[in-house]
């Protein structure tokens, strides 16, 4: 779940990147439009120039959170300066019907609340912002006309209905964006990431049926690690599973594009490739060679024993595993850290 919250907060700052110079060019020709109104000009520059430092903070280490206070208190000044300025100059001393074309913009803060903020604290905080736009108007509501009225409660009402449909846009995404993740982690080994059995029985069907189809082959590699149970006892369960770890990573820098990698169980592990025998021969041995030559740190140098089947008409999934797991268990007879399969054998120059 943090991995998740890292990235999603990798994707906001990228968004942010490339959003605030498109916004700073926007208030940037608004304040060329509005340079004859020396308010409006000082509101525009003080809030393009917090824009333009805050996207040169994203380059940093500048603690995210912060920014992100920082553009929305920005987004709100910014509108309640110009709710000021369109009621008391706009209004009240020009008589303008309307409050103007600020309120284009509004919509931003309301965005912006919901991405810094959970959905309810976005709305509290919008609420908030509400209070401070209406308090304003209240001492001068009587000198109003029926238009300037309408305007002002238009806002407001605006500002109510984006809360509102962002609100439930927010608790919409959030109840998709769980069951993606709750479909993913299903499909996913807890401890290393990479696929688990469920996965791994999903793999082994499609492959059936793509060969009966087809006749297009595939190889199941089955290997575990020689001895697993003697560093659990030793060293302990911990050091057990950052071996499970480690290893998990070290296959997954040997596979190439195509081959899949799931954990079977406990310390067994299998890969799937699109291949004949040769290829995924070559391929475990490839495995062999890189655990063996990994330093797990306490637990030492491992090994690991690998068997390989490839399918065959009439095969089943479980007919496909259990030749690779014979195999495997062949390699531990001969004597570990070696690769079997139907036809060819490989172990370690001694």
């Amino acid at each position: 779940m943090d991995q998740e919250r890292r990235h999603f907060t990798e994707m906001k700052r990228r968004v942010y990147l490339l959003v605030l110079p498109a916004l700073a060019l926007a208030l940037g020709m608004n304040t060329v439009l509005q340079a004859e109104l020396p308010l409006n000009l000082y509101t525009n520059l003080a809030v393009l120039a917090g824009v333009i430092i805050c996207w040169f903070l994203l380059l940093t280490r500048f603690p995210f959170l912060i920014l992100e206070w920082l553009l929305l208190t920005l987004a709100g000044l910014y509108l309640l300066s110009m709710l000021l300025q369109a009621l008391y100059i706009g209004m009240l001393e020009k008589g303008e019907n309307s409050l103007g074309d600020f309120i284009i913009w509004m919509p931003l803060i309301t965005i912006a609340a919901f991405l810094v903020l959970d959905k309810k604290q976005a709305a509290v905080a919008n609420g908030v912002l509400l209070m401070f736009l209406v308090a304003p108007v209240i001492p001068v509501f009587g000198k109003l006309g029926s238009d300037q009225i309408d305007s002002v409660l238009l806002l407001y009402i605006a500002l109510a209905v984006y809360t509102f449909v962002f609100y439930f846009l927010n608790s919409l995404y959030q109840r998709s964006a769980e069951q993606r993740a709750l479909a993913r982690f299903a499909y996913l080994d807890a401890l290393t990431g990479i696929a688990n059995r469920l996965q791994i029985d999903r793999w082994l069907a499609e492959g059936i049926a793509a060969g009966e189809r087809d006749g297009r082959l595939f190889s199941a590699i089955f290997f575990d690690l020689d001895y697993f149970k003697c560093i659990n006892d030793a060293l302990g369960h911990k050091a057990g599973d950052e071996v499970l770890k480690q290893l998990a990573a070290v296959v997954e820098a040997e596979l190439g594009e195509g081959d899949r990698f799931g954990r079977w169980g406990g310390e067994e592990f299998i890969v799937l490739t699109e291949t004949g025998e040769h290829e995924a021969f070559a391929l475990a041995e490839r495995l062999r060679t890189a655990i063996e030559a990994h330093d797990f740190g306490e637990a030492g140098p491992l090994t690991a024993s690998f068997g390989i089947a490839v399918n065959a008409p009439g095969d089943t999934p479980e007919s496909v595993q259990a030749r690779a797991d014979e195999r495997m268990y062949a390699s531990k007879e001969a004597g570990r850290n070696r690769v079997t399969g139907r036809t060819m054998e490989t172990a370690p120059e001694e």
